[in-house]
């Protein structure tokens, strides 16, 4: 009986746990209003500010996508640089950590959502 009222109570729990987030659902959700649902930009977003085109940044970037300007981007960290009218994100960068390695070899604890969002928008890049 309390291998039953155990496994039901399991059951239960499962049917409340949020669904594993993914890039796509977080770009959707976070970036296209902005940025579209093909992530060329375009749209007007503040005072004459088009949304750019994240399909060429590895383009723009020398051919390599530039995974910590876009993360700093997206986290404001960097915000007098590249945030410009980027809205802040608070509650999608208080997701769990994962450990990224920058380009320097330096083990970076992420956001796991920033870091979903950038592998999608890696694989948006024009060929």
């Amino acid at each position: 009986m309390k291998f039953r009222a155990a496994a039901l109570a399991m059951i239960a729990l499962a049917g409340c746990e949020d669904e594993t987030p993914t890039g796509a659902g977080l770009y959707a959700a976070y970036c296209a209003g902005c940025h579209g649902a093909d992530a060329r930009g375009g749209a007007a977003v503040s005072d004459g500010v088009i949304a750019p085109d994240l399909t060429i940044l590895a383009k723009t970037h020398g051919g390599t996508f530039p995974e910590a300007y876009v993360m700093s981007t997206i986290d404001g960290y960097a915000r007098e640089q590249t945030h410009g009218v980027m809205p802040i994100f608070g509650k999608l960068l208080e997701t769990p950590l994962e450990t990224w390695v920058d380009p320097d070899g330096v083990p970076t604890p992420t956001p796991r959502a920033l870091l979903l969002l950038n592998e999608y928008l890696s694989g948006q890049q024009e060929s």
